[in-house]
C-alpha cells in the first residue's frame, strides 16, 4: 500500500492556520459580549485608586466670541398708575406761585423725573402715577429752594398731599479772605485774594454762590501791611479781586478789606483773622559748654 506523504504533510502544515483562525473567533465572539461581563467588587477592606478620566476637559476660557448687532434693553419704569400726589408750596411769605415741583420716581437707582409747576395758589398735583419711593423737592429760581427734599415711599392707589417749604437764599453778598503763603513771611510778597459772592438758586433747584462781577474792593493795609500797585480793583468773572501785599511787622494776624456792590451805598467791610506774619531770619540756637550746666541762648539778629 502506498502511502499519500505529500496530501498527509498538507494537512499537518494546515493544523496551525487553523488553530489560530479559532482563537482569533473566539475573542472576537468574547470582545463582543463584554457587557455580560459581572460587575466585580473588590473584598472588604480593600480600597482601590480613583480611576483616572481618559478624557481632558477643555479649557475655553482664551476663546474670543464675536460681537453681535443689537442693544440692551432695561424695562422701563411705569409711569401710569392709581396713586396721586399733590399740595402747596409755601416761603417766607406764603404762598408761592409759579414754583416747580421736582417729582422723581426712584426704580432700581434709575429715576424717572417730571416736573409740575404750580398755581397762582401755589397748588400743584400729579394724578394717575404708579406706586413706588419717591423724592420731592420745590424751588423757583433764582431766590428760593427746598434743601431738604421729601422722600417717602407711596403705596398703590394712595393719595399723599405734601406741604414743601422753600427758604430765600438772597441778601447781602458773602466775602471770604485767602492767603498765600500762609503764614506770611515778613518783608516778602504775599498774595492775597478777596472773593465776593452771593447765594442763588440754579435751574435745578440747587443753592450756590455764584461770584460778583464787578464789585469793588478795596485792601485796607493799616499799620501792618504795604500794598504793591493800586489798593483798590474790581472783581472778575469769579468774584475775585487780588493783591499783592507785603507784612510789615512780625506777629501781624488780620487782614482788612472794604467792598462796594453796585449802587448799594452801603460798604462791606470784613476783618478776617490769618496766621502771624512770621520772621524767616529770627532764629536762636541754644548750647551748654561742656562741663556746664549753664545753658546759653543766641539770637539771629534781623
Amino acid at each position: 500500500m502506498k502511502v499519500p506523504w505529500r496530501r498527509i504533510e498538507h494537512w499537518v502544515l494546515s493544523v496551525p492556520v487553523l488553530v489560530g483562525l479559532i482563537a482569533l473567533a473566539g475573542i472576537a465572539i468574547r470582545g463582543d459580549r463584554t457587557a455580560d461581563v459581572p460587575n466585580l467588587k473588590p473584598p472588604p477592606g480593600v480600597t482601590l485608586p480613583p480611576s483616572t478620566p481618559t478624557t481632558a476637559t477643555v479649557d475655553l476660557t482664551g476663546v474670543q466670541l464675536p460681537g453681535v448687532d443689537g442693544t440692551t434693553t432695561v424695562p422701563g419704569v411705569p409711569d401710569a398708575g392709581t396713586s396721586q400726589l399733590g399740595g402747596s408750596v409755601n416761603g417766607p411769605q406764603g404762598p408761592v406761585p409759579g414754583a416747580t415741583v421736582r417729582v422723581e420716581h426712584l426704580v432700581d437707582n434709575r429715576p424717572r423725573m417730571v416736573d409740575v409747576g404750580t398755581d397762582a395758589a401755589g397748588r400743584w398735583g400729579l394724578p394717575n402715577i404708579a406706586g413706588g419711593r419717591y423724592r420731592v423737592w420745590a424751588f423757583l429760581p433764582p431766590t428760593l429752594a427746598q434743601t431738604d427734599p421729601e422722600v417717602f415711599f407711596l403705596g398703590a392707589g394712595e393719595q399723599k398731599n405734601l406741604t414743601l417749604n422753600v427758604d430765600q437764599f438772597t441778601g447781602a453778598p458773602e466775602v471770604a479772605i485767602a492767603i498765600a503763603p500762609d503764614p506770611p513771611n515778613l518783608g516778602q510778597p504775599t498774595n492775597v485774594v478777596v472773593r465776593v459772592t452771593q447765594r442763588a438758586v440754579d435751574g435745578d433747584g440747587v443753592v450756590r454762590g455764584a461770584g460778583i462781577v464787578g464789585a469793588s474792593v478795596t485792601f485796607n493795609p493799616g499799620d501792618g501791611w504795604a500794598v504793591t500797585g493800586s489798593p483798590t480793583t474790581g472783581t472778575n468773572e469769579n468774584g475775585d479781586a487780588s493783591f499783592v501785599v507785603q507784612c510789615r511787622k512780625a506777629g501781624t494776624n488780620q487782614v482788612q478789606a472794604t467792598v462796594h456792590v453796585g449802587a448799594n451805598p452801603q460798604p462791606i467791610s470784613v476783618v478776617q483773622p490769618v496766621n502771624a506774619c512770621i520772621d524767616p531770619r529770627a532764629t536762636s540756637t541754644t548750647t551748654t559748654p561742656p562741663g556746664s550746666s549753664t545753658t546759653t541762648t543766641l539770637a539771629t539778629p534781623n
